[in-house]
């Protein structure tokens, strides 16, 4: 049985200044306000049978530009950036961006960089890197320039890449959404003339893998880091030794100048809405269709909430970080074994309000995690999970379900869109197999769905005895299978039970 009751807990950085740690709840707390205003009750059902998919480790992951491997915070001694990574579990993590074909200079002898605005980068960075895969788990995807044309320069960082990192890389990729390299302005410099089309990039992208091929034999080659299916199947048919996956780019909210809701445009409430999530399936869907066609499989190297500025209506809210889990388990749930949100390590004030991670100040040792890097915390407790089917009354209301430990363990998360700003809480009704009794929880939760406010963040945590229900009911009633109690509204919370009977470490 279970008690949820209204406290204080660790919260998560969203802007400038460190998260004032408060006293851990001995047992998981909710601040259900004032307890009054409450959304209509939902039932949610789980059932024993699995889907077919998988939540592995490497579905929670962060994606920098490239030109991070210059910095020197990538070393675990020098930065909490490592204690954040591993938060994460042996998450993904990928080097890309747009500053890949515009701004890195690889070179392993020391000459000089052609342009002013080059960030250089050599073997030293990539020693530097590996301290950081060893000291994290993390695995590296890791991109190479295309934007000047010189596969022997992108042939020597892919043979020093194998060397220094092992088997902590599982790819290379040959540039960064060639499918933009015809647009003009800053940041987008235009790199190809209007003749560039996907049979040039296949020529190109063939003498970039013959002479990686030949420099670093059998190492793994993903592509094309494009959303367009036309560029997928010109990777795929492209004569490349050791294709590793299709790679996909998403951002759901790309209508900058919108601000229609529910649409496409970068306001919070859309990234709730059920049209966000129809058309991440049928996204995924169209990556998913060319993956099984060339029998490869399907990476999100880079996504995010919204490909827009920054500054926009979406930034630092809640319901970024809901977006965050949600998208995270749908995505894995529809196939994709690898996803990376796009992230930066920035200073948290005046750096990209929608990287995952930001620093304290420039150049600051202090490496902290946003609302989003919590959100990855609570999907990263699915990891090595076998997705199960699940229903929920309301759309409202999204569900996932794992099994773990030979379904000795089972792992709910359960997403309420509802807005805190007006209702207080979520009565729920759940109903998972036989033989199950929740033991900890995890949350992350807001004031409000759309404003920017603090978050309230808190790690797993053991269940109490009893659960105080808006019925009246001051514990479950019925079979242990059946809970009944209140959920805390513009909240993602994970709930995790253990099979009765089974062994415990």
């Amino acid at each position: 049985m279970l008690l949820l009751v209204t406290g204080c807990t660790d919260r998560s950085a969203d802007s400038a200044g460190t998260p004032t740690p408060e006293p851990t709840p001995t047992v998981f707390t909710q601040d259900l306000g004032a307890h009054t205003e409450l959304a209509e009750p939902v039932s949610v059902t789980v059932e024993a049978e699995e889907t077919g998919a998988d939540v592995v480790p490497q579905n929670v992951g962060l994606s920098l530009e490239s030109t991070d491997l210059a910095d020197p915070r990538l070393d675990p001694s020098a930065s909490t950036f490592a204690q954040r990574l591993a938060e994460l579990g042996s998450p993904a993590l990928r080097f890309g961006g747009n500053r890949l074909d515009r701004n890195l200079f690889w070179t392993s002898s020391g000459e000089p960089a052609p342009r002013g605005d080059s960030v250089v980068v050599g073997p030293g960075d990539l020693e530097r890197l590996k301290k950081l895969t060893d000291a994290t788990g993390a695995s590296v995807t890791l991109g190479l320039p295309l934007g000047d044309f010189d596969p022997e320069r992108a042939a020597d960082m892919a043979a020093h890449a194998q060397r220094i990192l092992g088997d902590d890389l599982v790819a290379v990729a040959v540039g960064n959404e060639p499918n933009g390299y015809t647009v003009d302005g800053d940041p987008n410099r235009r790199l190809r003339d209007d003749a560039w089309d996907p049979q040039a990039y296949t020529e190109e992208l063939e003498e970039y893998a013959a002479a990686i091929d030949e420099a670093a034999p059998g190492l793994p080659i993903a592509g094309p880091d494009a959303y367009d299916a036309t560029w997928m199947r010109a990777f795929a048919d492209a004569d490349v030794p050791n294709r590793a996956a299709i790679s996909q780019h998403w951002y759901p909210l790309y209508d900058c100048e919108s601000h229609a809701t529910p649409g496409r445009g970068p306001r919070a409430q859309n990234l709730v809405e059920p049209l966000v999530r129809d058309s991440a399936e049928e996204m995924i869907g169209i990556g998913s269709d060319a993956a099984r066609e060339y029998g490869l499989p399907l990476w999100l190297e880079e996504t995010g909430p919204t490909s827009c500025p920054g500054t926009n209506d979406t930034s630092r809210t809640q319901a970024k970080s809901l977006w965050t889990v949600d998208f995270t388990l749908q995505a894995a749930q529809l196939g994709v074994e690898r996803l990376a949100m796009h992230s930066m390590l920035g200073p948290c004030e005046g750096g990209a309000p929608m990287s995952v991670v930001c620093a304290q100040g420039e150049d600051s040792p202090e490496i902290v995690g946003r609302g989003n890097h919590a959100a990855l915390r609570l999907a990263a407790m699915s990891t090595e999970g076998a997705f199960v089917h699940t229903e929920s009354s309301s759309d409202g209301l999204r569900v996932y379900a794992v099994t773990q430990d030979d379904a000795d363990r089972l792992v709910v998360t359960l997403v309420n869109s509802a807005d805190a700003a007006s209702i207080d809480a979520t009565p729920l009704e759940l109903q998972v197999p036989d033989g199950y009794s929740a033991v900890t929880a995890a949350q992350v939760s807001a004031e409000t769905l759309t404003d920017v406010s603090e978050r309230r963040f808190q790690p797993e945590t053991p269940l109490p005895d009893k659960l105080p229900h808006s019925s009246a009911r001051t514990a479950p009633t019925g079979e242990d299978e059946e809970i009944s109690f209140d959920l805390d509204a513009s909240s993602a919370t994970v709930l995790v039970f253990e099979r009765d009977g089974a062994e415990r470490e």
